[in-house]
């Protein structure tokens, strides 16, 4: 039993000399985000150029790694940045985020500002996966302390169709580079393939044209030229998306750059004032309603409606006899355009002139033309008209038939065959 002492004795006093020697226990994931954080920088991107001292470099831990957005003071101690930037987990009114963002104000020759993070003062919910669909992508976020820098207001002025805009974005070039960048570039797009419930100054989620997005973009403020934020830069148009359209070989020239914006019109302020367009702000927004949208934008015979009805009124001004109209033929990815008679018009007024039953024989120039489904640029489909050669072309019926019946049967021909129509009656319904 003495021995059995000794040697347990012995072996724990080795047990605690080398314990001594062993280096103090640290959390290793703690220790990785310091040392990240102490390595971030951030730049002012162009030779000589002064950049804005409101933007900030946000940094957001999520699954042990750093995610990158960029935000912008409107107090000076409120930070706006992209709902979509923060976890599930923060998207909480009153949350503290002090272990979880990270703000770097950029400082001219030296390493950026850092800031911590106080509470989560207001956010928008993601109620969806896709981003058209997010009614706002907007988080009010308190720092733990004020900043003497600019502070920028949002605007509920709204974005008219094509109006022009610019941004100040940060691009995180790799896990700890960030060069601040304006982009001057930028139209909101009514009425885009890529988001159909975009079509008013105050719809909630704008499409914006010309606008590249990189890595580090989310949150970014989208001014007006007189300096006001109308919208936060949510997400770029999802390339699947892109792509698919591309298949469809309706494409004019190739797509700009295209992104969703969270519209001030709309999106929510702090403190909250009334939005430009109640109705608006509050439509709905749902796949369903996208995708009747999009399916609208595509269907034959109201794209081309238009394109239609303008031919047929140059048609029809040309003769007093016939209200002709447009059958449109597929060929190949375009529609050739043809015209036939659709009925007699205004018979009362000219069938006295004619007193023997002989055929009467007119001459037009009819269109040679093609339409087709075309996009532009901005991702807007339209009818795309090509003009071809006047075609003279003959037209033949007879009055005598058409006294006795109140129908008759036209011929029409060009260089080709002849085409019969019959029983063209007097009778002239509306087109459309």
């Amino acid at each position: 039993m003495i021995i059995t002492f000794v040697v347990t004795l012995g072996c724990g006093k080795k047990a605690n000399e080398g314990a001594n020697k062993l280096p103090p226990y640290i959390n290793p994931q703690v220790a990785d985000v310091d040392l990240e954080l102490s390595k971030q920088e951030l730049f002012c991107g162009g030779a000589g150029r002064t950049c804005p001292s409101y933007l900030t470099k946000v940094a957001v831990l999520h699954k042990d790694k750093l995610r990158f957005c960029t935000g912008f003071l409107t107090e000076d101690n409120v930070v706006v940045t992209a709902s979509s930037c923060l976890p599930e987990r923060l998207r909480v009114k009153d949350i503290g985020c002090s272990k979880d963002v990270f703000f770097f104000f950029a400082e001219q020759f030296n390493k950026p500002t850092r800031v911590g993070c106080d509470k989560i003062l207001k956010v928008s919910q993601l109620n969806a996966i896709e981003p058209f669909l997010w009614r706002s992508d907007v988080a009010y976020i308190q720092l733990e302390k004020t900043v003497s820098l600019r502070t920028v207001t949002p605007s509920r002025n709204g974005m008219n169709d094509l109006d022009r805009f610019y941004i100040w974005s940060i691009d995180q070039i790799d896990d700890h580079q960030g060069i601040i960048r304006k982009s001057e570039d930028c139209q909101a797009v009514h009425g885009s393939y890529f988001n159909p419930l975009s079509n008013n100054q105050s719809s909630p989620v704008m499409t914006m044209a010309g606008c590249e997005f990189n890595r580090g973009n989310g949150g970014a403020p989208i001014f007006d030229y007189r300096g006001k934020v109308r919208g936060v830069l949510s997400k770029a148009v999802d390339q699947a998306e892109i792509e698919e359209v591309i298949s469809m070989r309706i494409l004019e020239k190739p797509l700009k750059p295209l992104v969703h914006v969270s519209n001030f019109a709309c999106a929510p302020l702090l403190p909250d004032q009334d939005v430009l367009n109640e109705n608006e702000c509050n439509k709905n927004l749902d796949i369903n309603s996208y995708d009747i949208g999009q399916s609208e934008m595509i269907i034959d015979s109201i794209l081309f409606k238009n394109s239609i009805q303008k031919i047929e009124h140059e048609v029809n001004e040309k003769n007093r006899y016939l209200k002709m109209a447009v059958e449109l033929t597929p060929v190949n990815d375009a529609f050739d355009v043809t015209i036939y008679p659709k009925c007699f018009k205004n018979v009362s007024k000219w069938i006295g002139e004619f007193h023997n039953n002989k055929p009467f024989t007119f001459n037009m120039s009819l269109p040679g033309s093609k339409i087709k489904k075309s996009m532009n640029e901005y991702g807007r489909i339209f009818a795309f008209e090509i003009p071809g050669n006047s075609i003279p072309t003959n037209i033949q019926f007879k009055p005598s038939i058409l006294r006795n019946s109140a129908q008759a049967t036209v011929f029409m021909w060009a260089d080709g065959p002849t085409r019969t129509y019959q029983s063209v009656t007097e009778e002239c319904p509306s087109l459309f």
